[in-house]
């Protein structure tokens, strides 16, 4: 059976995840979680693949592999130094996703939701696979990082990164700081989004951003399901009537995702957690290209 992939990737928390679900919300779709992350397909052995890594082969070939569902093995279902007796019996949700994608008939779209795919995007865009990209404006995505207390690890992509998309005079102005949750998000966010603004990739790509959301989240949804050709469940209804909350605007250290808050709480915490340095310091990594990216978002 022919099925149409659709990859929704982005910047680590930058709503990818909601996004993913909610397009996967649509009739006759099924959802592939993170194969390309830490308990995806085997095949994959580096952080964030790109073009040039092991693994990764020819565009077409991977495309090819996800949309028959192929895996040729699992990494181990396991995270962190702790054992899960549950992951060990029932597998990650990256497996548990792949088991649904099989069961399900009548299967016409897969949605690829994965951030980990950020740097094959433009790759795959050229490819006609539809992408849907996340972004955030660079001083919500740092102060994610800070909440959360993440670091992200630019310093030990940069070498792989440089080796594909070239030098930049200012990721290496900073990397020596990259061990900061601020400085470490805004360095990342740079290296999500610069290749595909120097490869021009923008056009092919729809941008969807929480400001967009915010808005209008239904016309947001809207337009990207008549673009893609998906078509709203009753389910999808549900999520886009599901009460948010604004109250309590910052969320708790340990939580990843807060299905009942807002997409505006989410996304304007920054101005309790960010200081007037930490903001100087994310213009100067990301100010240059955030005014380019932004106008894209339609």
């Amino acid at each position: 059976m022919s099925r149409t992939l659709i990859l929704v990737t982005g910047a680590p928390r930058t709503a990818t995840t909601p996004v993913g679900n909610m397009l996967a919300s649509a009739r006759n779709t099924a959802s592939l979680y993170e194969p390309l992350g830490p308990t995806g397909l085997k095949r994959f052995q580096t952080w964030f693949p790109m073009v040039g890594d092991p693994g990764v082969g020819q565009i077409d070939g991977l495309i090819e592999d996800l949309c028959h569902l192929r895996t040729r093995g699992f990494k181990s279902q396991q995270r962190g130094g702790a054992f899960s007796f549950k992951r060990a019996v029932f597998g990650s949700r990256t497996l548990h996703s792949y088991r649904l994608a099989r069961l399900r008939t009548g299967v016409d779209h897969l949605i690829w939701k994965d951030p980990h795919a950020i740097f094959l995007a433009g790759d795959i865009a050229k490819s006609g696979v539809p992408v849907i990209l996340t972004i955030r404006q660079a001083r919500a995505h740092a102060a994610s990082y800070r909440r959360l207390g993440w670091v992200s690890k630019a310093g030990e992509l940069y070498p792989r990164w440089r080796a594909r998309f070239g030098r930049c005079g200012i990721i290496e102005r900073f990397l020596p700081d990259a061990a900061t949750p601020v400085t470490s998000a805004a360095l990342l966010w740079r290296m999500c989004y610069l290749p595909l603004l120097q490869e021009g990739a923008l056009d092919r790509v729809h941008l969807i951003t929480p400001d967009a959301l915010v808005r209008d989240e239904a016309a947001c949804y809207a337009e990207v399901f008549a673009k893609l050709g998906l078509v709203a469940s009753a389910r999808t209804h549900a999520l886009l009537q599901a009460p948010r909350s604004d109250a309590g605007r910052r969320p708790s250290r340990g939580t990843t995702h807060d299905w009942k808050r807002s997409v505006a709480a989410v996304n304007s915490y920054w101005r309790e957690i960010l200081t007037t340095d930490d903001l100087t310091r994310i213009r100067e990594i990301t100010g240059d290209i955030e005014g380019e990216i932004l106008p894209y978002v339609r």
